[in-house]
């Protein structure tokens, strides 16, 4: 007890949930950092930013923790038998705003994102001829498969090389944090795949341009950190 005093009273410990970095080789590394060298001078403003991303009904994976106010009643976590539902989204931004959100199946195939990607980015790029967009995928398979990248070849899609293990450069990884925070406030829970499905598009629609627009005015630092660190992770 005495050290765990000592702890709590210290102004120079704090509890928090630890940082999650990507497990990097040193083959990740050189790419990630031939990656930054690459693209120094680049105009982020160019890049649309993609991903998927798993909800589950009874909220983010991993360890929870919060601070209580000790006036007010504890808040309660409890875990569905059997893991509840959860529902897979594919979502993009851009300098100019956000792509109109699709939820996928979590056994996606080629076909499937490239549909996604007819039904999505396709009239996102029509509405704005005038930028010069280049997408960003990760290396994920059906991403990175022949199929795929002969289909966003046949459209005229710039694709952005990708180095692997680097979900710390993709902006859009930023804002999956934003929504995570803002529907799961407070430890709330969702009782059906719709209910969640619908906070999770009301909070995407609700995004704010001015989070959209500091996010790609971090790019240029993202990538000198990444330089700095010689293809080391970020503080992103």
């Amino acid at each position: 007890m005495t050290i765990w005093r000592t702890l709590k009273g210290s102004k120079e410990i704090t509890r928090q949930v630890m940082k999650t970095v990507p497990r990097l080789t040193q083959a990740h590394k050189a790419a990630r950092l031939r990656f930054a060298q690459e693209n120094m001078t680049r105009n982020w403003n160019e890049i649309i930013w993609s991903d998927e991303k798993k909800f589950n009904l009874d909220g983010p994976d991993g360890w929870r923790s919060y601070w209580r106010d000790l006036r007010e009643e504890p808040l309660f976590f409890s875990r569905r038998n059997f893991g509840g539902g959860s529902c897979m989204v594919w979502g993009a931004i851009s300098s100019v705003g956000v792509l109109s959100m699709a939820f996928v199946s979590c056994r996606m195939n080629s076909n499937d994102y490239q549909q996604v990607l007819s039904d999505h980015l396709l009239p996102f790029l029509r509405l704005h001829p005038g930028h010069n967009f280049v997408f960003m995928q990760d290396n994920a398979a059906i991403h990175s498969s022949r199929s795929t990248r002969t289909w966003l070849s046949s459209q005229g899609i710039e694709i952005l090389d990708w180095p692997a293990c680097s979900p710390d450069l993709n902006s859009i990884e930023n804002v999956w944090g934003v929504i995570v925070r803002r529907i799961y406030a407070n430890n709330r829970q969702y009782s059906s795949v719709e209910e969640l499905k619908k906070a999770i598009l009301e909070a995407w629609n609700n995004l704010e341009p001015n989070l959209i627009r500091n996010l790609y005015a971090s790019m240029p630092k993202r990538i000198f950190e990444v330089a700095v660190n010689k293809g080391g992770p970020t503080c992103y």
